[in-house]
């Protein structure tokens, strides 16, 4: 089983790449495999959260603050799939060490960019989740990322990309198509 996710502050454009995503691999059918996983599903893609026409946070971050638990349990057991997500809500090392083949991909995005996008989409949220979830992505990166070794580096399995641009959208895209 293999982990692609997604993880940066709010206004990275995390549920942008993935709606992107889905729209290039095809028909999802959404599915709940058990209680509060809500995902979407292409043969053995599971996309992990709830994508809905017309809402302003998507993805993950629409599942319950309880899923954790339950989704590390189902995943310890559930093979031969590839599951992608994205957000705050399943961005935790527990959940990450559930999968041995992942790929972490860090979304940055320069503050002007994130404020503008704030803005547009009505973002109300306080500066201190804002830093709690800075704090998380930072934390992530140093646990996954690449590290100096006695024996030289150690390649991680974070993938630091910016994404400013719609043409930054289709490299994430691309990316993860890649990874896929």
């Amino acid at each position: 089983m293999k982990l692609i996710y997604l993880i940066g502050l709010p206004g990275t454009g995390k549920s942008t790449v993935m709606k992107s995503l889905m729209k290039t691999l095809g028909e999802f059918t959404p599915e709940r495999p058990i209680d509060l996983l809500d995902s979407h599903v292409n043969g053995n893609i599971r996309i992990l959260g709830k994508y809905e026409e017309g809402e302003t946070f998507s993805g993950t971050d629409r599942l319950s603050m309880a899923v954790a638990p339950k989704a590390v349990e189902y995943f310890s057991t559930k093979p031969n799939e590839v599951v992608i997500g994205e957000g705050d809500r399943l961005n935790n090392k527990r959940f990450f060490d559930t999968f041995d083949d992942k790929v972490i991909i860090h979304l940055t995005v320069s503050d002007e960019e994130r404020q503008r996008r704030y803005a547009e989409r009505g973002s109300d949220q306080s500066d201190k989740f804002i830093q709690t979830v800075a704090t998380k992505c930072r934390n992530i990166v140093e646990e996954y990322g690449d590290k100096m070794t006695l024996f030289g580096e150690e390649e991680g399995c974070i993938v630091e990309m910016r994404h400013e641009t719609l043409e930054d959208t289709a490299n994430v895209v691309n990316k993860i198509l890649e990874v896929i």
